[in-house]
């Protein structure tokens, strides 16, 4: 048999890298001239293994404790509001009133427990003590004297007493270098915030608020503060509080 017969007889094989049939007697592939003779190696089939079936009652067990995970967050959620609606009208010194340390405990006066003689408060009674509360200031000076301020504007200086004639609160700052005005500035409570104005005097006011640059007041000028800024009167630092 010759040469040219083989090929007649034998069909022509795939390419194993693009697949066009290739005559066996070809040594390279006329489309891609991949060799024949070191022809790559067939890519081997990788089967995937099947999931790992869970055991028996571990489903079980993943959908009861997700079921108990509601129902402690519902029943957390449901004592938190039971205890905070019970609270209400309750003070410290009130008879009957539980407590317990644990947070998740439910706080429920006894039925045979003695009515309390205090009078409750009503909640727009409350809550204009409670602001009250909060609109009271506190002026620190750097040796830890503290003056308190209330509600009533008042003034600031180096005089002994107020060379205004309007009542009001009156705060004595003596420097020992006299960089403070016998009136220095004014100051009061608006809306629950504390304001200042400088009265023109001669080395001025600065103001400083947490996080922010010292600020020269102009004169007359009303500026609002926050607690734990610093307030410089001349030479003396004062922090409200």
């Amino acid at each position: 048999m010759s040469l040219f017969e083989r090929d007649e007889v034998a069909p022509p094989e795939p390419c194993s890298r693009c697949g066009t049939l290739v005559p066996r007697t070809s040594l390279f592939c006329p489309q891609c001239g991949q060799s024949r003779v070191n022809p790559l190696e067939k890519p081997k089939l990788v089967v995937p293994e099947p999931p790992a079936e869970p055991a028996e009652g571990e489903e079980e067990k993943d959908e009861d404790s997700d079921e108990e995970h509601k129902r402690s967050t519902l029943s957390r959620t449901t004592d938190w509001i039971i205890r905070n609606i019970t609270r209400v009208g309750q003070h410290p010194g009130d008879e009957g009133a539980s407590h317990s340390d644990d947070p998740d405990s439910v706080e429920v006066a006894a039925d045979d427990a003695p009515a309390s003689p205090r009078k409750t408060s009503s909640w727009p009674e409350r809550l204009q003590q409670s602001s009250r509360a909060q609109t009271r200031f506190e002026l620190v000076r750097e040796d830890g004297s503290r003056h308190t301020l209330g509600e009533a504007p008042g003034a600031l200086g180096a005089a002994q007493h107020s060379p205004d004639e309007e009542p009001g609160q009156w705060i004595w700052i003596l420097a020992e270098d006299s960089s403070v005005d016998p009136l220095h500035l004014r100051f009061g409570v608006e809306d629950g915030l504390f304001w200042i104005e400088d009265n023109n005097s001669i080395i001025g006011t600065v103001i400083e608020e947490p996080g922010r640059a010292p600020l020269q007041c102009i004169p007359h000028e009303r500026y609002f503060l926050v607690r734990g800024s610093s307030l410089t009167v001349g030479t003396v630092t004062l922090t409200l509080q």
